[in-house]
């Protein structure tokens, strides 16, 4: 029997709430059905990017904030039912994700790790008439699990039987991450590579315009890259690190580039450095998998950006780099439908973590569920 499943997702980049429509049958087969995605007002965006600063935000703020970035998920999943003239009863339930603000894998400077998202389930819940499981890293998390990446999971089930095996599906969100297709689940490795483009949007937002972000990376396409400053970058002990590893904006983020950069670049230049930065750094994880993929399928707002592309591909050599709309897949809705499907596993009582993925000690069930009444 088939069930429709609500994935809700908003990344790094703060630009949107995306929710996706699935149907998944008994064997957690997943195929698409529509999505709908809300652009995050200006006003929202600068108080997510601010609250991932926590110095600067009180209690009182972060409920407040919780409780309008909520709001949006509510008139976002709404807006789809409408679109599709579907009902409240018609969804088994709501995989939400929430906002990251804060992701602290566990290390020798950090023994009490957590990854913390923004999100009001039950205020969800109530307002949409639908039950909402979310919260899906802490259990990986307390079995000695990074709570992340989740996606490489995904990937494996939904993914193979359209890819096949000796292939990688690369994610370039605001972190990329990469999912090595093995011919079992036991084969999977998936791991974060480094920043795709939060530093991009950081650093547009600092310099160029503080509400956008650099369209098709046609500002990066007309500089040049600075080779000392890239040199510099990629000597960040995290592209040398051996998986399972993740990481997120807590490292890659404005302040950690600033430490790198002498005041006078070019802005253009700069840019052109990061996508760079992108590319390079996915090019060099690949020598973490068991052996070089024949294809690499990236999916993912990174997608988008020709530049990125073109980098990406100049950097894989041999490797052929391909949009997962190849495969009639909407880039930009693969993470909706990865927590639509992490819904699924938990009320089939089903664990969603691989522990060769994210280092957790064994698979568990992901996620907590609040009911609509």
């Amino acid at each position: 029997m088939e069930e429709r499943y609500i994935g809700v997702m908003s990344g790094t980049s703060v630009d949107a709430i995306d929710a996706v429509l699935c149907h998944i049958n008994e064997r957690g087969d997943v195929s698409f059905e529509d999505a709908f995605s809300l652009p995050i007002a200006p006003s929202l965006a600068k108080r997510l990017h601010a609250a991932m600063m926590p110095e600067r935000h009180s209690l009182p703020d972060y409920k407040q904030l919780e409780y309008d970035y909520s709001k949006a998920v509510v008139e976002t999943i709404n807006a789809l039912l409408q679109q599709r003239q579907l009902s409240p009863g018609d969804i088994a339930a709501v995989g939400c994700h929430g906002q990251t603000l804060w992701h602290q894998p566990p290390s020798h400077e950090h023994p009490a790790p957590f990854s913390l998202q923004l999100i009001n389930a039950p205020y969800i819940a109530f307002h949409c008439g639908i039950d909402v499981i979310s919260d899906f890293r802490q259990n990986d998390i307390i079995a000695g699990g990074e709570g992340a990446p989740l996606v490489p999971a995904f990937h494996f089930a939904a993914l193979t039987p359209h890819t096949g095996s000796n292939c990688a599906v690369l994610n370039l969100g605001g972190i990329a991450n990469i999912t090595w297709l093995g011919e079992s689940e036991a084969d999977v490795i998936g791991f974060d590579t480094g920043p795709a483009n939060t530093l991009l949007d950081a650093f547009y937002r600092h310099r160029v315009n503080d509400s956008g972000f650099d369209v098709d990376g046609k500002l990066a396409a007309s500089g040049r890259c600075i080779t000392p400053l890239l040199s510099k970058l990629l000597a960040d002990p995290y592209f040398s690190r051996t998986p399972p590893k993740s990481t997120g904006r807590e490292i890659f983020n404005l302040k950690w580039l600033n430490r790198y950069l002498q005041g006078d670049e070019s802005v253009v230049d700069v840019l052109r450095t990061l996508v760079e930065l992108s590319a390079y750094s996915v090019m060099a994880a690949l020598r973490f998998l068991p052996q070089p993929p024949e294809r690499l399928i990236a999916c993912g707002g990174g997608v988008y950006n020709p530049t990125l592309m073109q980098a990406l591909q100049q950097q894989l050599g041999a490797v052929k780099l391909q949009s997962i709309a190849d495969f009639q897949l909407d880039p930009q809705a693969i993470e909706g439908m990865a927590f639509a499907w992490l819904a699924w596993c938990y009320e089939h009582k089903k664990p969603g973590n691989l522990p060769a993925v994210t280092g957790a000690q064994r698979p568990v069930i992901l996620g907590t569920k609040t009911y609509a009444s």
